[in-house]
């Protein structure tokens, strides 16, 4: 199958804080169809598997709109303009949990939903410390959990965490780490 030819109009319409794009596509039957995305083009999140030196996975465990339950996510969040994905790592690792990561490695990056428009970048973060309170935003409500590998793997399989496949680009380094 070949890419889709894209072409304009492209708008951008801002609701709330998120951004909604509209992009106009050429379609293989020769039509034009027009399709909602989220998030602005180019934007790059990461995600953190936080391990303690006890080797408990620190979980952020808070309420989502979405799906209207509470449920565990890896701490994580937007990459700043300029800013290097293992530094956005850190900070938003340390801003979620008030905790400091330790070392750090890189898993790969992965496309959410088929519709958002950015990347999500994984780290294994090992040998992680508390250093201090978390440092949240207004809407922001984060309970920090410690649970072990196992318990992650199964959130991760039975819908109660927003990050599985973040668990799975990880699966093996945490097989290894449960030993």
């Amino acid at each position: 199958m070949e890419k889709w030819k894209r072409s304009e109009p492209t708008t951008v319409h801002k609701v709330g804080w998120r951004e909604v794009v509209t992009k106009t596509y050429l379609m293989p039957n020769g039509q034009r169809a027009a399709f909602d995305t989220f998030g602005p083009e180019g934007q790059q999140f990461v995600a953190v598997i936080g391990l303690t030196l006890s080797k408990k996975v620190i979980i952020a465990r808070q309420f989502r709109v979405g799906p209207e339950k509470v449920m565990d996510e890896l701490p994580g969040g937007f990459v700043d303009e300029g800013e290097g994905l293992e530094i956005a790592a850190r900070r938003e690792f340390q801003e979620e949990t008030g905790y400091a990561a330790g070392a750090m490695t890189y898993l790969g990056g992965y496309n959410k939903d088929t519709y958002m428009n950015g990347i999500w970048h994984v780290y294994l973060a090992t040998d992680c410390t508390s250093n201090g309170e978390q440092e949240l935003e207004d809407e922001e409500h984060i309970e920090i959990v410690l649970i072990t590998i196992k318990e992650l793997i199964s959130n991760a399989k039975s819908n109660n965490m927003t990050d599985a496949i973040a668990v799975l680009k990880a699966y093996d380094h945490l097989q290894e780490l449960d030993q």
